[in-house]
């Protein structure tokens, strides 16, 4: 079993943030819904065995993913229905900011909030792809596999890197609070074309690509610091006090911050082990 985040090779790095990579003989029931609060992250999956439902918290939606499944930025949280059967074999490409935008040639607007099937818009090769990764004998080896596939894929790229993915990556690293124009002045844009172009790129403006980065950013440091009590968060992460840090839990996690934790605590990766 296995649940490991993997850097990319050197040539790759440019367009892929990491690979996420999670191989498991069974799911127990008690831990099969993985909360996946709101983060910044545009996604290829495939699943090799096995396959996720994903549930929209707010409207009960659930929606059975494809085996080849793009995910677009998504801006309120999902409950992830892992569905083993009996194995489950999932390998992640986490694209960098505007990566995906590249990779595609189509606004990234058109995919946000939704997963679509990879096949119908990036290559209909990808299923031959997940049957490399599931017959791969090591897990170098379908690294290796997917690689082949984004290196060939990278040839065919035509839109150019724009100072726009920088700031992007900037602001997913430092989502404090920045003016329009002062970001617009790093790209070289002026504000509205700055905006414009980021929606394009991100799939979501800069004012609300930031709240994302912030809330997730003090998440995962309460997740990873329990002890550490929730208005000192609130404040090394730039919120005003706490009621403006549980106001972005509510918007981006659908509940409380202390609710939050305890739902994130029984994800399958933890109920493994892993």
């Amino acid at each position: 079993m296995i649940y490991q985040e993997i850097t990319p090779s050197l040539q790759l790095q440019p367009f892929i943030k990491n690979y996420l990579l999670f191989d498991t003989d069974f799911v127990p029931e008690s831990f099969s819904i993985k909360p996946y609060p709101t983060r910044v992250e545009q996604a290829l999956n495939f699943f090799v065995k096995g396959y996720i439902k994903s549930e929209n918290v707010q409207t009960g939606e659930i929606t059975k993913i494809a085996k080849n499944a793009l995910f677009g930025q998504q801006v309120e949280r999902l409950n992830l229905h892992t569905i083993s059967q009996p194995e489950f074999l999932m390998f992640m490409v986490v694209f960098q900011p505007g990566a995906m935008h590249r990779l595609l040639g189509y606004k990234s607007t058109e995919f946000t909030s939704i997963f679509c099937d990879a096949e119908d818009v990036l290559s209909p090769e990808l299923q031959y792809v997940n049957d490399r990764i599931g017959n791969s004998k090591s897990y170098p080896e379908m690294v290796g596999h997917v690689e082949h596939f984004l290196l060939n894929k990278l040839k065919t790229v035509k839109i150019e890197f724009h100072k726009i993915d920088n700031v992007a990556e900037f602001l997913d690293k430092n989502p404090t609070k920045f003016s329009l124009d002062w970001l617009a002045n790093q790209s070289n844009l002026s504000a509205r074309q700055f905006e414009r172009k980021f929606s394009e790129r991100m799939g979501v403006g800069p004012k609300l690509y930031s709240r994302i980065g912030r809330f997730y950013n003090a998440f995962m440091y309460k997740e990873s610091n329990p002890k550490v009590d929730w208005l000192t968060i609130a404040i090394d992460f730039g919120y005003t006090d706490y009621y403006h840090l549980a106001k972005d839990f509510k918007q981006f996690a659908n509940v409380t911050p202390n609710i939050m934790m305890n739902q994130y605590a029984f994800r399958p990766e933890i109920g493994l082990g892993l």
